[in-house]
């Protein structure tokens, strides 16, 4: 997998960025998220977006001091996502590059995201339910997927996934 930091993810979890000239990973691939460190009042959260699908994660990060933790919640919310949409994903067989956020259009779309989680924060203070925002961002039509919601787009890249693998079943 591919994280694409922000610089206050990175400076939180203290993770270092693949060295500066270094082959950069495509973009926009259904194994690369961006992931930025937000505070709700006293709440920690990490948003994680699938940079293909613009899928968004909320990842509780109270207690959680290093990169191997939220790293290892992650793979845990990718796994059952992945799952739920009917993908196939191994977590126990992933390995991880960290880089920097390039793609400023993406995010310029996490940076939307971001506010309207804040904006349902500063509505429901501490009894926000990050799941139910997590949901709402989900089935929220997005512009940048021509008005599709997020939670549609996985499943058509996941469903593209399977019907690949089925091709090569036939060999």
């Amino acid at each position: 997998m591919i994280i694409r930091a922000s610089e206050a993810f990175a400076k939180q979890f203290k993770c270092d960025l693949s060295p500066v000239g270094q082959a950069q990973p495509a973009e926009r691939q259904l194994d690369s998220w961006s992931c930025h460190f937000i505070r709700l009042g006293r709440k920690p959260v990490v948003v994680a977006m699938n940079d293909a699908t613009l899928y968004t994660l909320l990842i509780p990060a109270k207690g959680v001091k290093s990169f191997e933790e939220i790293w290892m919640r992650l793979v845990a919310e990718v796994f059952e996502i992945w799952t739920e949409h009917g993908g196939k994903f191994d977590p126990n067989n992933q390995t991880v590059m960290v880089v920097k956020r390039t793609d400023r259009s993406l995010v310029a779309v996490m940076n939307q995201v971001i506010q309207s989680i804040r904006w349902q924060w500063a509505i429901h203070g501490d009894d926000l339910d990050l799941l139910e925002v997590q949901t709402h961002q989900n089935y929220t039509p997005m512009a940048t997927l021509g008005f599709k919601f997020p939670s549609e787009e996985l499943g058509e890249h996941l469903n593209a996934l399977s019907e690949d693998d089925d091709d090569l079943d036939d060999f």
